[in-house]
């Protein structure tokens, strides 16, 4: 096939689609739950469920890009996860520091970081 996506970029897709997935389901419908176990300072139930709605669909964008294989397609796709990881990455610290979660807010960090890194690196590369 021509312009086909990498083998390293098919599995960084599939791994998003699940960490999406588990994360997305967890906040969609266990949020009061996850916000307790977490001792997350904030109770919004509406908030996390939207969280989950998103992180289902970038999960979901994964997927579809993996499923079509062709680079020209899955292009935006891997756009879309950069900038997201990014965005994310930026309110998590950010709120982190401002709202005083340093420590509540690592393990986001850890997880949003190496797919960041990893979407970039295949992006130039798949260039």
């Amino acid at each position: 096939m021509v312009n086909e996506i990498s083998k390293g970029l098919k599995i960084l897709f599939i791994l998003e689609f699940i960490v999406g997935y588990i994360y997305g389901i967890t906040y969609l419908f266990f949020t009061e739950w996850y916000i307790e176990f977490v001792a997350w300072p904030f109770d919004d139930p509406i908030v996390g469920r939207m969280l989950g709605v998103s992180l289902m669909t970038y999960g979901s964008t994964s997927l579809i890009a993996y499923l079509r294989k062709n680079w020209d397609t899955a292009k935006l796709a891997v756009e879309l996860q950069i900038f997201w990881h990014i965005l994310a990455l930026f309110v998590v610290i950010g709120g982190g520091i401002i709202l005083d979660l340093v420590e509540d807010t690592w393990i986001f960090i850890v997880i949003l970081s190496p797919f960041l890194v990893a979407f970039l690196y295949f992006y130039f590369k798949e260039l």
